[in-house]
């Protein structure tokens, strides 16, 4: 499921294995049809991964299909003098919001370490030949509109070379009407405790050519059971359609005429080229996300900067991406004309350099940044019975952030600010019988009578609590039982034999899914059982952190069911009814909309930068 991931060890029961399978795709449409122009599938984007065994290999493929009974197709198309201005003042090199969905994507890789699997194991190079798709004709010239210019960049995480950047822009019409496509495709190449992984991500935006966005569809998970968001313009609203296995949901956000796309960032660059000194603020759509997100923009001032061609005398521009409470931090480096030649984002230290084709798609070293090893939080002293641990005591370092701020309060977890990157952190074991009778607590620690929020009782496109097969599961897993905490107890118990094997090509699978599948790792464990939850009418939520294993933390995933007033977590890999105190909660989401996603990013903002000591242990 996510980084780091829980594994399977004298220490902590394991999540079974799996690779995520991650799709990317933006589709142009009409009335009657929609235009897919390209699938991007990503194996093991949040997949687990066997500590020792077999190779996971991760397969990506892109996919261009035709139009189907479309009305309208795409084709070059004749612009103005003023339009093709436009176009050339628009071109986007490496987006910014672009950098927010790669570290999401990669935090997303590293998974829960697994164990042994049940059964028999292909060999790898079977295991390769079974998952790799065939990839489908690409996209004819009418399809894709006439090239009017792209750019190529070489990117790199931790100064290690990881793959290339490729933006292209093309001019298309339709119904007669001059439109701008832009088609950003990423393909990075890392380890896996020594497992060669590859990713590959693409964008595309359907615009004006000053700018303004039309649609935009995206498209995750597997081809076969896949979520799609369906994005449209309509006047002030963009309205979204989310659909995945079983459901469909509908909402919308607010839009301007004034927000840009995925590219708002470098298209603002491009069309006016900042000045040393200048402030400005650029409101763009974040991919996935689904949402609207400010960049606080900060021109400093030319400098020399080295780049694989040599040197330049370029622009130092710092920007800050606002989502929600996380932020996201970026430097770029332009000319006097807006071109950007170099990104850096803080969160995991990516960079990426303009370059030529030839050196972007050239031979490169063999892959050296290994995103687990990368990920996986070392601590001072081991855990020996972690799992009997009723309160320890941790002091936390967060390079470049305040852990005070990223990891959040509540009954069973206080935080206590040290200095500006020092925290101490402690974690009590969390179990009904301990909290019952005492007063209800939010998670800032405050007294309240307040219920739990509406999203956390209904059925979404991850939590489908109304499924049939989940509804008949809860029933039968609880049986006549009344009471709300011997009924979750049941629940947590069940998940482990309703999950019942590893899958190195699933998704960051919703509860129906996993219900169908039999398959998942410690994501899939949380969301189903807080599917079964909901669906005996038990308000649920999955919550994000970092759980002990074999002398280092990783990064976990885990439920929570809302009883007597009380938050109070539970785990599906394990069914112990409860947690130990070896566990760190960074943040919890219902998944609920189109951004459900956006739960990852506390996980974004700490890993990589995570330092943790064990003070003392009860």
């Amino acid at each position: 499921m996510l980084v780091g991931g829980c594994g399977k060890g004298q220490q902590y029961n394991c999540c079974p294995n799996k690779a995520i399978l991650y799709t990317g795709v933006f589709v142009m449409g009409n009335e009657r049809g929609m235009a897919r122009a390209s699938i991007l599938e990503c194996g093991g984007l949040q997949g687990l991964w066997r500590k020792l065994g077999a190779m996971l290999t991760l397969v990506v493929r892109i996919r261009q299909k035709g139009h189907g009974d479309a009305s309208v197709a795409m084709a070059p198309v004749a612009m103005t003098p003023g339009e093709k201005a436009a176009i050339n003042r628009r071109t986007p090199k490496v987006a910014s919001a672009a950098w927010g969905v790669l570290c999401l994507l990669i935090v997303s890789m590293v998974g829960c370490g697994p164990g042994p699997s049940p059964g028999p194991r292909e060999p790898p190079a079977q295991q390769a030949a079974a998952k790799s798709p065939q990839t489908s004709p690409a996209a004819s010239p009418a399809e894709k509109g006439e090239l009017e210019r792209q750019t190529w960049e070489v990117c790199s995480i931790q100064k290690a070379r990881v793959g290339y950047t490729h933006t292209a822009e093309y001019r298309v019409v339709r119904d007669g009407r001059p439109l701008v496509r832009i088609e950003w495709l990423n393909e990075l190449r890392m380890l896996r405790e020594e497992t060669p992984v590859e990713m590959k991500v693409q964008l595309t935006s359907l615009e004006t050519p000053d700018g303004k966005v039309l649609e935009c569809t995206s498209r995750a998970g597997q081809e076969a059971v896949p979520m799609v968001t369906e994005g449209r313009v309509v006047g002030e609203r963009l309205e979204l359609k989310v659909t995945t296995m079983g459901k469909t949901t509908t909402s919308s956000i607010s839009w301007s005429p004034e927000y840009g796309g995925f590219f708002a960032t470098e298209q603002t660059l491009r069309r006016q080229p900042m000045k040393p000194g200048e402030r400005r603020t650029v409101r763009g759509l974040v991919p996935l996300l689904n949402e609207v997100a400010a960049t606080e923009l900060v021109a400093r001032d030319y400098g020399s900067v080295e780049l694989p061609g040599g040197p330049r005398e370029l622009l130092r521009i710092d920007g800050v991406t606002k989502l929600g409470s996380q932020a996201l931090e970026t430097t770029q480096w332009c000319d006097r004309v807006g071109d950007v030649w170099k990104g850096h984002a803080d969160m995991l230290d990516m960079e990426s350099f303009r370059t030529t084709k030839e050196a972007a798609l050239g031979e490169s070293a063999p892959a050296k940044f290994d995103v687990l090893g990368k990920m996986a939080v070392p601590v001072d002293r081991p855990l020996p019975q972690a799992r009997d641990t009723k309160r320890i005591r941790y002091r936390v370092r967060l390079e470049g952030g305040d852990p005070a701020s990223a990891f959040v309060v509540g009954p069973s977890q206080q935080v206590r600010s040290i200095d500006a990157h020092t925290a101490e952190i402690t974690v009590v074991s969390c179990r009904l019988p301990v909290v019952r009778g005492k007063k209800p607590t939010t998670d800032n620690g405050q007294l309240t009578t307040a219920d739990c929020l509406p999203g956390d009782r209904q059925p979404n496109n991850f939590i489908q609590s109304d499924h049939p097969k989940i509804i008949a599961a809860a029933r039968k897993a609880a049986g006549d039982l009344t009471d709300p905490w011997q009924v979750a107890v049941a629940l947590e118990r069940a998940v482990g034999t309703l999950i019942t094997k590893p899958d190195y090509s699933q998704a960051f699978a919703s509860a129906a899914e996993v219900i169908e599948s039999g398959t998942g790792d410690c994501t899939e464990h949380a969301v189903l059982l807080a599917a079964l939850a909901r669906a005996r009418g038990i308000p649920a939520r999955v919550a994000l952190g970092l759980v002990y294993s074999e002398g280092k933390f990783l990064y976990h995933a885990w439920s929570e069911v809302f009883i007597d007033g009380h938050w109070i977590a539970l785990d599906g890999t394990r069914g112990r009814g409860g947690i130990d105190a070896a566990y760190l909660k960074l943040g919890h989401s219902n998944l609920q909309g189109a951004s459900a996603l956006a739960s990852l990013l506390p996980v974004a903002r700490v890993a990589g930068r995570l330092k943790i000591e064990i003070v003392d242990v009860e």
